[in-house]
């Protein structure tokens, strides 16, 4: 038997807990007042941070679109077990509840599965990894969840474990929206990821991060409040709009329809956006030297270069994707009086590019979070976090020079 990941005998686990009659005859644990008690349910039933949400691909088809063949899967929204510790621990503190962990092995259950191109049937003889979980919650009481999983699977052990604990907590409420949310379908990339998030509905956001009406009797108030989320992602949007007119229809396109999946920036959700963000500021740079060069060697011989690498015209519009930029600009800044072509991309490691990311993480989470001593602002918590040393315009031109600055903002903004 396990008490919160910890082993401990049968006999120590808690006692049942005593109750009494309550208001309208119903049974409510003693010591606890009705007003209390409202509190935890309504603390409960709040839904998670939609970016603890994550998205289950359950099933796969495939349809014939407009481009081609089309894969798309059908998506189910889950949260990890660490956002139900996460919000008992904020609603009864760490010692105000456990969970323990009953694990057992059960033979001979008969598993189908589909193999080949038409999908013949094929039935094995299998264990499964059957697990109990309790959740007690001090003066409240108990519940018990169920989960399983096929034992031939290394981690099904830890994932029977995580399923039946959180079926434990849906049943005091927590969590429990997650199975009334709708199953969408949505188009799939080569390694079955969704391209794009669903949106989440109102009723599935956390009453303190959804949009509050503007009241309708004054005429004069201040601005509605809106999600810290949502101004975090209005900014990143707007930024990410402004690059696009900076590089041009045909770059813009690449980048939103190669990083985003759509060519609408406002249908992309936030995780993606900010991807999308680093390569327009990338491009924008390119951009930006293949203007400074091109004013060296003139419009004819500039219009020529563009005919001779079969651009449609000169225009900027016109340079349909990175590739394309990348030979442009070369040939530009070389025949400008460059020594030789020079890469549009600073190069990076694979350890620059994770500090980046977790840089972009650290960054949103504090300016969502509204933190004492921090702006509101996205790109203002990059700068101040690196003490002005990084911009939201230079993060794709990090290298290894950057690293100690990189590390110490994440630190910053984690402590």
């Amino acid at each position: 038997m396990y008490v919160n990941g910890a082993a401990v005998p049968q006999d120590n686990l808690a006692p049942p807990v005593a109750t009494a009659p309550g208001i309208d005859g119903l049974v409510t644990p003693t010591g606890i007042s009705p007003a209390r008690l409202e509190e935890i349910r309504r603390q409960l039933l709040d839904p998670f941070d939609p970016a603890e949400i994550k998205w289950r691909v359950t099933a796969t088809s495939t349809q014939n679109g407009r481009n081609g063949t089309v894969k798309r899967g059908q998506l189910v929204a889950y949260a990890d077990q660490r956002a139900y510790t996460d919000r008992l621990n904020e609603i009864f503190g760490e010692w105000g509840w456990t969970r323990t962990y009953n694990v057992q092995v059960a033979q001979n259950f008969e598993r189908v599965t589909r193999h080949g191109a038409k999908g013949e049937k094929q039935s094995t003889i299998c264990a499964k990894v059957v697990v109990v979980s309790t959740v007690t919650v001090n003066g409240l009481g108990s519940h018990t969840g169920v989960g399983e999983e096929w034992a031939d699977d290394e981690n099904s052990a830890t994932r029977a474990e995580a399923q039946a604990f959180k079926r434990a907590c849906a049943c005091f409420g927590l969590g429990r929206y997650l199975y009334d949310l709708d199953k969408v379908w949505e188009d799939l990339d080569q390694y079955n990821r969704p391209v794009r998030e669903p949106n989440l509905p109102e009723w599935a956001i956390p009453a303190h991060l959804r949009r509050q009406p503007q009241p309708q009797t004054r005429r004069q108030s201040a601005a509605p409040t809106q999600p810290r989320q949502g101004l975090v992602q209005q900014e990143t949007l707007a930024h990410v709009k402004q690059l696009c007119e900076c590089v041009g229809f045909g770059l813009s396109k690449f980048a939103l329809q190669k990083y985003g999946g759509v060519t609408d920036p406002s249908k992309i959700g936030f995780a993606k956006l900010t991807t999308v963000l680093e390569k327009l500021t990338d491009l924008a740079k390119g951009v930006e030297r293949l203007r400074a060069a091109s004013a060296k060697l003139g419009d004819g011989r500039y219009s020529a270069i563009c005919r001779e690498l079969n651009l449609a015209s000169d225009s900027l519009d016109d340079v349909p994707d990175r590739d394309a930029l990348s030979a442009l600009l070369n040939r530009v800044e070389f025949e400008g009086g460059g020594t030789r072509p020079a890469p549009v991309y600073a190069a990076s490691t694979g350890k620059i590019e994770a500090l980046r990311g977790q840089l972009l993480q650290a960054a949103r989470k504090v300016a969502e979070s509204g933190r004492p001593g921090w702006p509101s602002k996205f790109g203002d918590v990059i700068a101040q976090a690196t003490e002005g040393k990084v911009t939201l315009d230079r993060l794709k031109s990090l290298t290894d020079a950057d690293t100690a600055v990189i590390e110490a903002a994440v630190a910053r903004l984690a402590s």
